[in-house]
C-alpha cells in the first residue's frame, strides 16, 4: 500500500507539470501573437505617416514652385511699375511745362477780360439809364391804364348799384305793401277777438296787442293741480268760439300758422315740477276744446284745430314782475291762447329794419 501511495504521488507531480508548461507554452504564444500585432500595427502606421509626409512634401515642392513662379512675377511687375513711374515723372514734367503756359494765358486773359470788364461796365449803365426811362415809360402808361380800368370799373359798379337800388327800392316797395297788409290783418284780427272777449262778458281774461289773451289759472285750476274746474270749462264755452271763429274764418285762416295754448306758473318750487305743471295745463285745456264734451265748435273745425294748434308749458320762464322789481306771484299763474302769423319771422324783421331806416 505505502508504494501504492508513492506511485500515486510521482504520478501526481508530473501531471502538474505537464500542465505547468502548457500553460506557459500557451502565455508565451499569445505574447508572441500580441508582440507580432503590434509590430504589424506599428509599420502599417510608419508605412501611413510615411505616405503622409510624402505627400505634404510633394505640396510643400509644389506651393515652393508657385511661390517661385509668384516672386518672378512680383519682379516683372516692379520692373514694369518702375518703368511706368518714369514715364509718369516724364508726363508730370510735361505737366508742368504745359501749366506754365496755362498760367501765362489765364494772366493774359484775365488781363484782357478786365479790359472787356470796363467796357462792359460802360456798356451796362448806358443800358441801365436806358432800361430806366423804359420803366419810367411804363410806370406812366400802366398808370394810366390803371386809371382807365379804374374808370371803367367804377363806371360799372355805379351803374350795378343804380340797379341793385331800384330793385332793392322795388322788393322794398313790395315788402312794405306786404307788411302793411299783414300789419292790418293782425290788427284786423286782434280788434275782433277784443270784440269777441268782450262780447263774452268774462273777467278775469284780456286780449294783449298782439292778440293773445291771457287768463288767470286760478280761474281754470286749482292750486298745483292741471284738473280743469267748471267754472274754466264755462269760461272756455262762452270764448273760445268766438275765438275760433275769428282765427278760423275764411278771411283770417290763411294768414294764421299756428295757434299756441300756453302754461305758465310762479316760480314757487322745482322749475321741472313747474314745467310739468303748466304743460299738464294747457293740455288740459286742449283735451277739453276737443272733447266731444265741449260743443262750441263743429267737430270739422276741431279737426282744423289739430292741424294748427300746439301746446307749450314755460315752467316760470316768462314771470310778471310788479313796479317795484318783485314777482307777481298771482299774475304769473296763467295761461295763454295767442296765434303766430305765415311769415311773421318775416315781418318782425321788416318792422325792425323800417324802424331802423327812421
Amino acid at each position: 500500500m505505502r508504494q501504492r501511495r508513492s506511485k500515486r504521488r510521482s504520478g501526481d507531480g508530473g501531471t502538474l507539470w505537464i500542465s505547468f508548461s502548457d500553460l506557459m507554452s500557451g502565455l508565451m504564444l499569445i505574447f508572441v501573437l500580441i508582440m507580432f500585432y503590434a509590430v504589424y500595427q506599428y509599420y502599417d502606421m510608419l508605412e501611413t505617416k510615411t505616405a503622409e509626409l510624402d505627400r505634404q512634401s510633394a505640396l510643400l515642392q509644389e506651393q515652393e514652385t508657385q511661390l517661385s513662379q509668384s516672386q518672378r512675377d512680383l519682379e516683372d511687375k516692379e520692373a514694369e511699375l518702375t518703368k511706368t513711374q518714369q514715364t509718369l515723372d516724364d508726363r508730370d514734367r510735361q505737366l508742368e511745362e504745359q501749366s506754365q503756359k496755362l498760367s501765362d494765358a489765364e494772366t493774359e486773359l484775365e488781363i484782357r477780360q478786365a479790359q472787356n470788364l470796363a467796357q462792359q461796365n460802360t456798356l451796362e449803365e448806358l443800358e441801365l439809364a436806358l432800361e430806366s426811362q423804359k420803366r419810367d415809360l411804363e410806370a406812366a402808361q400802366t398808370e394810366l391804364e390803371t386809371a382807365q380800368a379804374e374808370l371803367s370799373a367804377s363806371q360799372a359798379e355805379l351803374s350795378t348799384s343804380q340797379a341793385d337800388l331800384q330793385e332793392a327800392r322795388a322788393t322794398l316797395i313790395r315788402q312794405q305793401e306786404q307788411l302793411d297788409r299783414l300789419v292790418g290783418v293782425r290788427s284786423a284780427i286782434v280788434e275782433e277777438l277784443v270784440s269777441a272777449l268782450a262780447r263774452s262778458n268774462i273777467s278775469g281774461a284780456s286780449v294783449d296787442d298782439s292778440g293773445a289773451i291771457v287768463f288767470s289759472s286760478e280761474m281754470m285750476f286749482d292750486v298745483g293741480k292741471d284738473d280743469l274746474k267748471n267754472v274754466g270749462k264755462d269760461f272756455l264755452n262762452s270764448f273760445i268760439p268766438s275765438y275760433l271763429s275769428v282765427l278760423m274764418s275764411d278771411r283770417y285762416a290763411p294768414y294764421v300758422s299756428q295757434i299756441i295754448i300756453e302754461g305758465h306758473t310762479d316760480n314757487s318750487g322745482p322749475y321741472l315740477d313747474n314745467m310739468q305743471l303748466s304743460q299738464d295745463r294747457a293740455r288740459a285745456v286742449l283735451e277739453y276744446i276737443l272733447s266731444d264734451e265741449f260743443t262750441g265748435i263743429s267737430r270739422q273745425a276741431k279737426r282744423k284745430l289739430e292741424q294748427v294748434v300746439t301746446v307749450n308749458g314755460r315752467s316760470y320762464s316768462d314771470l310778471i314782475y310788479r313796479a317795484n322789481g318783485s314777482v307777481d306771484m298771482a299774475a304769473s299763474r296763467r295761461v295763454v291762447i295767442k296765434f303766430r302769423m305765415n311769415d311773421e319771422d318775416m315781418v318782425n324783421e321788416m318792422i325792425d329794419i323800417l324802424e331802423n331806416m327812421e
